[in-house]
């Protein structure tokens, strides 16, 4: 009985990732408001009982793919954060290491700005994503909290109130390089630029 419930489950969760998957591509290409639960299911060999034995609504299947999608990226820019006490520069380092797991592909960019249009529209929509946004918020200002630990720096400004300036600093840039790939040209200096201003320079040898 255990292994056909583990069995049940193992086919549920790859059931739910190949409809992230298919709902990712699918938005990406119509948009949001344009797609239907059938083109989703039709993208990833589904039928729309396959979809609601999952997901209640589409509005539900873009938080869950939101939380994926949030989930790898900190998992990968946590990761590439440790150690940035062996760095002569942990500024820098940080700015490089994080530009190199920051979400960068065109798809992602097309299916968040396409819902953060549909939840300017509707007020359902807009809670959900505020709700996803705080807790992309708190996982940002709690990696920034460890990274600066680590590094042995100290903040000069809030954590939280780094995280959502950089934040909104990335979003910015993701959503100017829709139509100007060179965009990604301005968020390496502007980030270097905001951290090095919130972070406190190294004691003097006097102070030592």
């Amino acid at each position: 009985m255990y292994r056909i419930q583990c069995r049940i489950v193992r086919r549920r969760e790859v059931t739910v990732e190949r409809l992230l998957d298919a709902a990712l591509e699918t938005f990406a290409e119509q948009g949001f408001a344009a797609a239907s639960v059938e083109d989703v299911c039709s993208r990833g060999g589904f039928t729309r009982g396959a979809f609601y034995s999952s997901f209640r609504t589409k509005d539900e299947l873009f938080a869950a793919l939101f939380t994926r999608e949030l989930a790898r990226e900190m998992a990968r820019v946590e990761e590439l954060l440790t150690g940035l006490a062996e760095e002569a520069d942990p500024v820098t380092a940080a700015v490089d290491r994080c530009l190199s797991a920051f979400r960068t592909d065109r798809t992602w960019t097309l299916v968040a700005t396409e819902y953060a249009l549909h939840a300017a529209r509707h007020p359902d929509a807009a809670v959900l994503l505020e709700r996803h946004r705080a807790e992309l918020h708190a996982q940002l200002t709690g990696l920034i909290e460890r990274a600066a630990a680590d590094a042995g720096v100290r903040l000069v400004v809030p954590a939280g109130r780094l995280a959502r300036t950089i934040a909104a600093l990335h979003d910015g840039v993701s959503l100017l390089t829709l139509s100007s790939p060179c965009a990604h040209d301005i968020e390496r200096p502007a980030l270097l630029l905001l951290l090095q201003a919130a972070v406190a320079p190294p004691p003097s040898e006097s102070e030592n």
